[in-house]
């Protein structure tokens, strides 16, 4: 069935609607700076009170499967006087509301660690992995975040494999 002269088709309806939803929408080199400075002042500075200026009300972490950004004050909290932890970009992309980080984290173990069935003390001991994070940007907080973590890096230098 083909749409009346001058009617709209459904996905026509729906791609206005999402047209007209992202108007004002920052673009790609905004959100690309957002993202760095989100990541200087959480996970560098451990600026607790940058999440809630960064993450939206209805922020959803698809790794954890959970809304919110108590997660991420309590990394933020742990961070603030961590040594030797490092959050580097080498690479951003970004292109709509997606922005993808490749980063290289390094964790130095002040605390005990309890990880996939492993607890590690905190022995000093440092690591270094590969992470690529995808967030959603909407309206200049950051709606949505999605990662591919080197976990099994992580477990091989801290001796658990």
């Amino acid at each position: 069935m083909t749409p009346r002269s001058g009617a709209r088709s459904p996905s026509s309806a729906l791609l206005t609607r999402y047209l007209h939803r992202m108007a004002p929408a920052q673009t790609a080199a905004e959100n690309k700076e957002l993202i760095r400075r989100y990541t200087r002042e959480v996970f560098d500075e451990g600026d607790v009170d940058a999440v809630d200026r960064y993450l939206a009300p209805d922020f959803y972490n698809h790794v954890t499967g959970r809304s919110g950004g108590e997660d991420f004050k309590r990394l933020a909290a742990d961070f603030r006087d961590a040594r030797g932890s490092a959050n580097v970009i080498d690479m951003m992309v970004a292109e709509g509301e997606l922005v993808v980080a490749l980063m290289t984290i390094t964790r130095t173990l002040h605390r005990e660690l309890r990880a996939f069935g492993f607890t590690f003390p905190a022995s000093g001991q440092s690591y270094t992995v590969k992470h690529v994070h995808i967030y959603r940007v909407v309206d200049g907080r950051i709606r949505e975040h999605w990662a591919v973590r080197d976990d099994l890096s992580m477990l091989q230098q801290l001796g658990a494999l």
